[in-house]
């Protein structure tokens, strides 16, 4: 989900059971679009919701973004038996001037990739990464997320703010790219040089390498170049 003119973007990953988890991550990914595209850029808007002052107006807009689908995702499980909510990770982004604001809950990654280099911006709020914090080996524990919105309302969004250059590569997923990201990651960013192999070519072998090195093909990417 995205909307590269207002610079908004998130992916969502949902859990529960094949119909509980795809109505949750859909509600997640469509209300945090549905308050960012919304609020983004008028302060009063965060008011009423959560402020922080040591966010900028993009991070405390995203953050209540995450707030506000948590609510929806809460919304839709209500009234439901324990096997039949659902819950989703979600990672999204706030893009103000040069300002990149991200918020995360649950399983999700963001990397950036600037000229030969890239770094992992967020790291998963998940149990394998409790369990190895390295992430250096492939572990047989699922990544069960240790927060994710639809759970509970006490919901803490964790926020990173970011200033990007043009050229820059963001790439969301709610899968693991682990060394992946240092390696054949940016050999393929080498090699693209035209815009148009990007969009048409990059989108879907990203998502074939991530199903790959995740081992699973219930996982979501999406890639933002500045």
């Amino acid at each position: 989900m995205g909307d590269a003119a207002r610079g908004v973007f998130a992916v969502a990953d949902g859990f529960g059971g094949p119909e509980a988890g795809s109505n949750a991550s859909k509600t997640a990914a469509e209300g945090v679009r549905e308050f960012l595209i919304k609020e983004a850029g008028d302060l009063e808007a965060t008011l009423p919701f959560v402020l922080r002052t040591y966010f900028s107006l993009a991070g405390n807009v995203l953050f209540n973004a995450l707030v506000h689908a948590n609510r929806k995702v809460l919304s839709l499980n209500r009234d439901k038996g324990i096997h039949e909510k659902g819950g989703a990770s979600v990672i999204a982004g706030f893009l103000d001037g040069d300002l990149l604001a991200l918020a995360s809950v649950g399983g999700c990654e963001a990397w950036l990739l600037r000229e030969e280099r890239a770094v992992q911006l967020v790291t998963p709020r998940a149990y394998s990464r409790l369990a190895d914090p390295f992430g250096t080996e492939k572990l047989t524990t699922p990544r069960f997320p240790l927060m994710a919105l639809g759970i509970s309302e006490d919901l803490e969004p964790e926020v990173w703010e970011f200033r990007i250059r043009p050229g820059d590569w963001l790439i969301l997923s709610t899968g693991s790219m682990g060394a992946f990201a240092q390696g054949e990651l940016l050999a393929r960013k080498k090699e693209l040089k035209d815009s148009a192999k990007i969009r048409s070519e990059f989108p879907a072998w990203l998502q074939d390498q991530l199903q790959a090195e995740d081992g699973t093909a219930n996982m979501a990417s999406s890639l933002i170049v500045f």
